[in-house]
Protein backbone atom coordinates (compact mmCIF):
# COMPACT_ATOMS: atom_id res chain seq x y z
CA UNK A 1 0.00 0.00 0.00
CA UNK A 2 1.35 3.40 -0.92
CA UNK A 3 2.09 5.96 1.71
CA UNK A 4 -0.95 8.24 1.79
CA UNK A 5 1.20 11.31 2.42
CA UNK A 6 3.68 10.62 -0.35
CA UNK A 7 2.80 10.92 -3.97
CA UNK A 8 3.74 8.22 -6.43
CA UNK A 9 5.21 8.73 -9.87
CA UNK A 10 4.71 12.27 -11.07
CA UNK A 11 2.38 13.30 -8.22
CA UNK A 12 3.62 16.00 -5.88
CA UNK A 13 4.53 14.82 -2.40
CA UNK A 14 2.13 15.95 0.30
CA UNK A 15 3.39 16.67 3.78
CA UNK A 16 1.88 17.41 7.13
CA UNK A 17 0.49 20.86 8.00
CA UNK A 18 3.08 23.08 9.68
CA UNK A 19 1.03 23.51 12.85
CA UNK A 20 0.77 19.73 13.28
CA UNK A 21 4.53 19.32 12.76
CA UNK A 22 5.24 22.04 15.32
CA UNK A 23 2.98 20.44 17.95
CA UNK A 24 4.51 16.99 17.51
CA UNK A 25 8.08 18.30 17.57
CA UNK A 26 7.28 20.32 20.71
CA UNK A 27 6.16 17.12 22.47
CA UNK A 28 9.24 15.21 21.31
CA UNK A 29 12.04 17.76 20.85
CA UNK A 30 14.85 15.18 20.83
CA UNK A 31 13.26 12.35 18.79
CA UNK A 32 15.20 12.64 15.52
CA UNK A 33 13.51 9.68 13.78
CA UNK A 34 10.08 11.19 14.43
CA UNK A 35 11.23 14.59 13.15
CA UNK A 36 12.55 12.93 9.98
CA UNK A 37 9.27 11.06 9.50
CA UNK A 38 7.32 14.32 9.93
CA UNK A 39 9.52 16.15 7.46
CA UNK A 40 9.17 13.30 4.94
CA UNK A 41 5.37 13.11 5.31
CA UNK A 42 5.72 9.47 6.37
CA UNK A 43 2.93 7.33 7.77
CA UNK A 44 5.41 6.18 10.43
CA UNK A 45 4.43 9.34 12.33
CA UNK A 46 1.17 7.60 13.23
CA UNK A 47 2.99 4.51 14.47
CA UNK A 48 5.33 6.60 16.61
CA UNK A 49 2.44 8.60 18.08
CA UNK A 50 0.39 5.47 18.70
CA UNK A 51 3.30 3.81 20.51
CA UNK A 52 3.80 6.91 22.69
CA UNK A 53 0.27 7.79 23.70
CA UNK A 54 -0.27 5.52 26.69
CA UNK A 55 -0.52 6.91 30.20
CA UNK A 56 3.04 6.65 31.47
CA UNK A 57 2.43 6.27 35.21
CA UNK A 58 1.94 2.92 36.87
CA UNK A 59 -0.86 2.74 39.45
CA UNK A 60 1.62 2.37 42.33
CA UNK A 61 3.45 5.51 41.15
CA UNK A 62 0.18 7.41 41.06
CA UNK A 63 -0.61 6.32 44.62
CA UNK A 64 2.87 7.27 45.85
CA UNK A 65 2.69 10.66 44.15
CA UNK A 66 -0.73 11.44 45.57
CA UNK A 67 0.18 10.22 49.05
CA UNK A 68 3.38 12.26 48.90
CA UNK A 69 1.55 15.43 47.97
CA UNK A 70 2.89 15.39 44.43
CA UNK A 71 -0.43 15.76 42.63
CA UNK A 72 1.29 17.86 39.96
CA UNK A 73 3.27 14.83 38.76
CA UNK A 74 0.05 12.89 38.19
CA UNK A 75 -1.62 15.87 36.55
CA UNK A 76 1.37 16.50 34.26
CA UNK A 77 1.50 12.85 33.17
CA UNK A 78 -2.25 12.80 32.49
CA UNK A 79 -2.07 16.07 30.55
CA UNK A 80 0.77 14.73 28.39
CA UNK A 81 -1.16 11.51 27.70
CA UNK A 82 -4.18 13.63 26.74
CA UNK A 83 -2.11 15.79 24.37
CA UNK A 84 -0.61 12.70 22.73
CA UNK A 85 -4.02 11.10 22.28
CA UNK A 86 -5.22 14.30 20.62
CA UNK A 87 -2.18 14.38 18.33
CA UNK A 88 -2.80 10.78 17.32
CA UNK A 89 -6.46 11.60 16.61
CA UNK A 90 -5.35 14.59 14.55
CA UNK A 91 -2.91 12.38 12.62
CA UNK A 92 -5.74 9.89 11.98
CA UNK A 93 -7.98 12.67 10.67
CA UNK A 94 -5.20 13.95 8.40
CA UNK A 95 -4.57 10.46 7.06
CA UNK A 96 -8.26 9.87 6.31
CA UNK A 97 -8.50 13.18 4.45
CA UNK A 98 -5.65 12.32 2.05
Amino acid sequence: MANKFEGGGSQEKKGYPADFVEKVKAEFPDWTKLHEALDAGSDFVGRYLDDSRGFSMRPEDIVKSLEGGKQDEVLNAAQKADRLNKLYAEWSDLRRSQ
